[in-house]
């Protein structure tokens, strides 16, 4: 049961470079010409989002619960055998250009990776509080439809060799664990900074999971004791890392002032192993 013993570095440790812009500069400087072009901020950010690296392809997929089409963003090598795939569920916010620049990292360590979109039906402006609002008032049952959907189109891919995990983020997070539960559909899967079920529910899970928590999210923080006992009572496969100094999510909004490069980093670097390990992924 590896949790961190290491001392990580402080996320205020790297120091700008000289004449280099800080984050808030940066900030504050695309707000400023995004006024001037009449686009928003978040609008911008899209505009200049990097190109995709020409080692990668990219497509939008979709697939249909009901009545509703979703879309997806698949990314994956361009050459090469099949691979095992990755489910990378955001935050309730939907995707953006962070979470389809975690995509193309994780295509880049040699997985299918599949972001899919639940709020595509619903035809809302990127990153809108009414997104996020609209996916608080559907009921977590219909969004797990939506995202077992996606992961059988995924698993099914041609370049996909049906070997998957989950990675869950905050919102996603709990839904992370849903399939692990299930071990329908999952062989691993990778939670973050996220609330979970009651840690006797968590014990059930049929496949290894990692954990990474923040060490003073005053939310999940008083889970990580019981949560850790329970699943080494019933003998479940799990790594858990704590990250010292942090209150919060650390990994998913790069504006949030909990956001810590370096922390996501080591965070992103654990989580490659650990699906290796537990996938048989190549590089």
């Amino acid at each position: 049961m590896p949790r961190s013993s290491h001392p990580e570095t402080p996320h205020d440790a790297a120091a700008p470079r000289p004449g280099a812009r800080t984050r808030r500069e940066v900030t504050t400087f695309l707000a400023g010409v995004a006024a001037l072009v009449g686009l928003a901020p978040a609008a911008l950010a899209q505009e200049i989002e990097p190109p995709l690296d020409p080692r990668l392809a990219a497509d939008t997929v979709t697939f249909q619960v009901r009545k509703h089409v979703f879309k997806g963003l698949l990314v994956r090598p361009r050459v090469g055998p099949k691979r095992p795939g990755i489910l990378l569920i955001p935050d309730q916010r939907g995707p953006n250009p962070h979470w389809r620049a975690l995509a193309r990292r994780f295509a880049m360590d040699g997985f299918v990776v599949l972001l899919p979109d639940l709020l595509a039906p619903f035809n809302l402006p990127e990153g809108s509080d009414e997104g996020s609002n609209l996916m608080a008032r559907i009921i977590p049952a219909e969004h797990h439809l939506s995202l077992d959907a996606a992961a059988d189109l995924l698993a099914k891919h041609p370049e996909c060799n049906g070997s998957i995990a989950v990675v869950g983020f905050v919102w996603g997070g709990p839904y992370a664990i849903q399939f692990a539960i299930s071990g329908a559909r999952v062989k691993a899967a990778v939670v973050f900074h996220a609330m979970v079920p009651a840690p006797e529910k968590v014990a059930t899970v049929k496949v290894p999971v990692l954990f990474h928590w923040a060490e003073n999210d005053p939310r999940t923080a008083p889970l990580m004791e019981p949560l850790e006992r329970r699943m080494i009572g019933a003998g479940r496969v799990f790594e858990a890392w704590v990250y010292p100094g942090l209150a919060g999510p650390f990994a998913s909004d790069p504006t949030a002032r909990g956001f810590d490069r370096p922390s996501l980093d080591r965070a992103l670097e654990r989580t490659v192993f650990f699906l290796r390990r537990h996938l048989g992924a190549g590089g």
